[in-house]
């Protein structure tokens, strides 16, 4: 069904989320979920009809795609009409990093090192500094002072991509060190990331979706759900659980408490995830499986 609300309005939400998306956001979602792994490029009209379901209008998904390729996510070729797009490397980059992060199990393994990036960018060019920062806690990194920001992971080549991209190439370095106190690394982790405030966003997560994973398993269950619902139930649910890549860093086990509801939060986004995803695949491959929507 398509949200015939003005299109500022965005997709219908599920019961218990409160919070608006962007129609943007949303094909962020739907891109690295759904068409990255099935083809490179897509046509407009098989995206507007996956949007859909979650009631984004076609003139808002056109304008989201508008503002995707203007900031240099994607990029368009045109067919006569019909308009078909594809990741340019800095949305590659970005959807490759979420989607990563989204269905990993485990912690990566952490060699005892942490990864350092600082960065001195004048004054003139604040809303650089600022896009950067706010690419860095995507990353997953954590400050350590205003212009130096840390991490377990080894990101050197995706910061050094980033650097590229945001042409801050002499404005940044990257270090690897070991921590020599007087802290510990635990000690540091707390500096650097609020974990109590991660945890309660978790609990959250785990008070509203257990419930509706519970509703949902009825549903499926009396056949009262179709394809496209499933669809759109799977979007949101990995919608709603990549916001962690903000808050979240993905340290390494030793560096967290041992009880946390991290755990607990990803075990049910995967159980919801695979009860929603065989219909929800299912939905994805007819529309984009269309003969005339192929490049």
């Amino acid at each position: 069904m398509i949200d015939r609300a003005p299109d500022r309005r965005v997709g219908r939400r599920p019961a218990g989320i409160t919070r608006p998306a962007s129609a943007r956001s949303l094909l962020v979602t739907v891109w690295g979920d759904t068409v990255r792994p099935r083809r490179s490029e897509i046509g407009a009209a098989a995206l507007i009809r996956l949007a859909a379901p979650l009631g984004l209008s076609p003139r808002a998904v056109r304008a989201a795609l508008s503002r995707m390729t203007r900031r240099g996510w994607l990029s368009r070729r045109r067919t006569g009409r019909r308009a078909f797009y594809a990741l340019t490397p800095a949305g590659a980059l970005r959807v490759e990093q979420g989607v990563r992060r989204v269905y990993r199990t485990d912690a990566e393994p952490w060699d005892g090192r942490w990864r350092l990036f600082t960065y001195v960018i004048p004054e003139t060019r604040r809303a650089a500094r600022d896009r950067l920062r706010r690419e860095l806690v995507w990353l997953g990194l954590g400050p350590l002072s205003r212009s130096t920001w840390v991490t377990t992971r080894d990101l050197a080549d995706v910061l050094r991509e980033l650097s590229e991209a945001r042409g801050l190439d002499g404005a940044v370095a990257l270090f690897e060190a070991r921590n020599l106190g007087p802290a510990d690394d635990r000690s540091l982790v707390e500096r650097c990331w609020n974990l109590d405030r991660i945890a309660a966003r978790y609990r959250r997560f785990i008070a509203t979706r257990r419930p509706r994973a519970a509703s949902l398993r009825r549903r499926m269950r009396a056949g009262a759900i179709g394809d496209d619902v499933c669809f759109a139930e799977k979007i949101w649910l990995v919608h709603e659980y990549r916001k962690f890549l903000f808050v979240d860093p993905g340290l390494p086990d030793r560096l967290l408490p041992s009880r946390r509801p991290d755990r607990e939060a990803a075990a049910l986004f995967r159980r919801t995830y695979n009860l929603l995803a065989p219909r929800a695949d299912r939905f994805a491959a007819g529309v984009m499986g269309r003969a005339a929507e192929r490049p």
